[in-house]
């Protein structure tokens, strides 16, 4: 019988479709304007090809009672608000009839069985969980008063569920752009400062690897102009927020008295203000299909990185993971030489390195494996 209990079902559904070569991420809040609507246990990501993306939710309960009925019809409902591809419910119910009724609603189960077989070949301590993140985040006293940390945390998964893909990213690049100058001025809990940038920056990787879809087979030149439209005005792609703010200064200029001299004027405030954006670095580097297309994959590596057991393998990046690090270092104004520092004792800071890590080093494996064929073959029925 499936032991894990609410929490670590979650994790263990995680690490099963990371596996898989998705992106998946846990507790993700849906907010509409701001407010809190629900949260998603695990929401995931896949990147097939140059113009194919997978988005997938998925429902974990292991309680006495799991109410499974009901849970599918949740699940299906999420998924015609977020417009993904597929819903998943994992349950520990074993009644038949609970996978009958989602297969007639289009809704994939994974099942006691299923999740039986993942619990005893998954180790899902090989990083740290949610719940020891959040733990760590809380070595650092202040986090709540300096700013919320685990708030902007949120906001950061928040975005991916609740925004397009250029709205979601600036919002994540402000969290990241937070974390990345709490990195250089709070030296005593660096180590939680770098595992939330790095986190952050995750989650950039890929609200901006779905803005990109969109522009996959663009001329070079409309790829980049798309880019910068997208990261300076939030643009999905069809104009509307640049036609917008056209329209309304048009209006002023016919509407009102000296309407021309003010509507020149507030176009060149706003001129001004978006200028300051530096969109031009995001397009730059990621308008080339060569430096995009390893956007999906350091996502994962930056994730893992956040979540890494030893606080020494939080500076063993890749070239790829530092290239765009560097980016996105320049594109907010952090110092990349504190974010890409090499070495764990310029990470966590000499005066913390031992007390902070002490609790998250060294754990040891169970000797799990990974998922075998059999997993697999599951796995592709479902999906």
């Amino acid at each position: 019988m499936v032991a894990a209990k609410g929490p670590q079902l979650e994790e263990l559904v995680r690490a099963y479709f990371s596996r898989q070569g998705f992106f998946a991420i846990r507790s993700v809040p849906l907010q509409y304007e701001s407010e809190d609507v629900t949260d998603i246990d695990v929401w995931i990501y896949g990147r097939q090809a140059v113009s194919s993306r997978t988005r997938m939710i998925v429902d974990a309960k292991n309680k006495r009672s799991p109410k499974a009925f009901e849970r599918i019809l949740w699940a299906r409902g999420m998924q015609a608000v977020l417009n993904c591809d597929r819903a998943i419910v994992a349950t520990t119910d074993a009644n038949p009839k609970v996978t009958r009724f989602a297969q007639q609603h289009k809704v994939a189960v994974l099942t006691k069985t299923f999740l039986e077989r993942l619990e005893r070949r998954i180790d899902v301590e090989e990083r740290l969980s949610l719940e020891q993140f959040i733990e760590n985040m809380h070595l650092n006293p202040s986090c709540k008063q300096d700013g919320d940390w685990l708030g902007r945390v949120d906001d950061a998964k928040a975005a991916l569920a609740s925004l397009p893909g250029f709205q979601a990213f600036n919002r994540i690049m402000s969290c990241f752009a937070f974390f990345a100058e709490r990195v250089e001025t709070r030296v005593l809990h660096r180590q939680q400062a770098i595992r939330a940038t790095y986190l952050c920056a995750a989650l950039a990787c890929i609200a901006l690897d779905g803005a990109l879809e969109r522009l996959a087979y663009e001329r070079a030149d409309q790829r980049v102009q798309g880019i910068i439209d997208g990261v300076t005005y939030g643009d999905s792609g069809d104009g509307k927020a640049r036609a917008n703010i056209d329209r309304v200064l048009d209006v002023l200029s016919e509407g009102m008295v000296n309407g021309r001299v003010l509507a020149a004027q507030a176009r060149n405030t706003f001129n001004e203000l978006f200028s300051g954006v530096r969109a031009d670095i995001i397009a730059e580097y990621f308008a080339r299909e060569t430096n995009a297309s390893h956007l999906f994959n350091v996502a994962k590596e930056l994730d893992d990185g956040a979540h890494a057991n030893r606080v020494e393998d939080l500076s063993h990046l890749t070239i790829e993971a530092r290239s765009i690090l560097g980016v996105f270092c320049d594109f907010a104004g952090a110092k990349r030489s504190l974010i890409l520092s090499e070495g764990p004792m310029s990470i966590v800071g000499a005066a913390s390195s031992a007390s902070e890590s002490e609790g998250y080093a060294g754990k040891s494996s169970n000797g799990k494996g990974s998922v075998d064929a059999a997993e697999s073959g599951d796995q592709k029925s479902l999906l």
